[in-house]
Parts: C-alpha cells; structure tokens; sequence
C-alpha cells in the first residue's frame, strides 16, 4: 500500500513546485508516480467555475482518480488548493495513507510573487472569486506537515517534504512485511480472517 502525499495551500504558495521536485525524488528511487496538478487536472477534464460546488466537484474527481492510481500501486502526490476542510476529511476518510502537506505562505509574501498574476486581477476587481481574498480557506487543524514556504528556502521545504515521503514509505514496506509474516495458515477454522487481511 503506496502513501498519497496532499499538497494544499494558496495560490503560488508553491504546491506544484514541491510536488513536482517531489515526483522526481521518488521515481529517482525507483517508485511509480502519479502526480496530479490542481491547474491542469482542471483544465485536462473541463472543470470550470470557482464557485463552492465547482470546486467540490473537482476535488471529488480529482480523489476518484487518485484511489484509481493507487489501486495499480502508485504512489501519488496531489498539488490542489483543496480550501475547504470537509475536502480534507474526505481525503482522509477514502484515501489510504493520506499525508496532509499544508504549504503555508502568508497572503502578503503571495501578493508580491503573484506568479500568476491573481492577486493583482483580484485587487483591480476582475476576479470574483479568491481562495484566501474573496473566498474562504479553512485553516487546516489536522496537517501531517506544514511547510512554510515564505521562511524556508526551496531546498529546505523540499528536504522536509522528503523527510515526510521518507517516513511515510517506511511505514508502508513495514506494514507489507507484517502482513506477509502474519501466520494466516495458523488460523484453523478461522478462513474469513484470511480475507480480511488480503
């Protein structure tokens, strides 16, 4: 069972950064990545709208693909906004080894990189709709991790994000390997434990 790594945060906070110096960490090591950017999942599937239910609907599409890629043994890192936090329980409730990696920056630090150019169009009235100006961000309570991109470096945020990737497999090859040690023949007239632990 690979981990599903979450990245969410505000826009040009550096979410599609990480996550993509984090696929190639990990296929270096020789791991199957599925990596999938908030952006161009949208635009790939023809999501539009930023309204609450857009975006619900988009995040619900975005997990539906995910469990798909971690059902063929991937393991997938996920860069999306995700401002809502019955988002995140969702996320919790349906994806195996969920890691939450809030990538934190402060709305000011967002303003003068404006990578995109958002927070500009939103101050000039262009944009209706926000996340962390005209839209809400539910501060998230339950992060594994949270990585302040506006105080650490690059490669100090990507050395934390690979120190949580690294802990995180570990506890996966550790559960692979006690579940192979488990002594399912040893269990007479108890066959449905076996599927169970399948």
């Amino acid at each position: 069972m690979m981990p599903v790594f979450w990245l969410l945060g505000l826009s040009g906070s550096g979410k599609t950064t990480l996550g993509s110096l984090l696929r190639l960490y990990l296929e270096a090591q020789g791991h199957n990545v599925e990596f999938v950017d908030g952006d161009r999942f949208r635009r790939q599937f023809g999501f539009s709208g930023f309204r609450p239910q857009d975006r619900l609907r988009n995040i619900d599409a975005m997990r539906e693909h995910v469990l798909q890629a971690h059902a063929q043994g991937k393991v997938c890192i996920v860069a999306a906004i995700t401002p809502y936090e019955c988002m995140r329980q969702k996320n919790r409730d349906q994806l195996p080894l969920y890691r939450e990696v809030w990538v934190r920056c402060s709305l000011p630090a967002l303003v003068e990189r404006d990578t995109k150019g958002l927070y500009a169009s939103a101050a000039r009235g262009e944009m209706e709709l926000l996340t962390g100006v005209s839209d809400s961000f539910d501060e998230p309570a339950r992060a594994d991790i949270i990585i302040d991109t506006d105080r650490l470096s690059l490669s100090e945020s990507y050395a934390a994000l690979c120190d949580l990737a690294g802990k995180s497999l570990s506890e996966s090859r550790n559960w692979r390997q006690v579940r192979q040690e488990l002594p399912l023949k040893d269990m007479p007239g108890r066959p449905e434990l076996n599927d169970c632990l399948l």
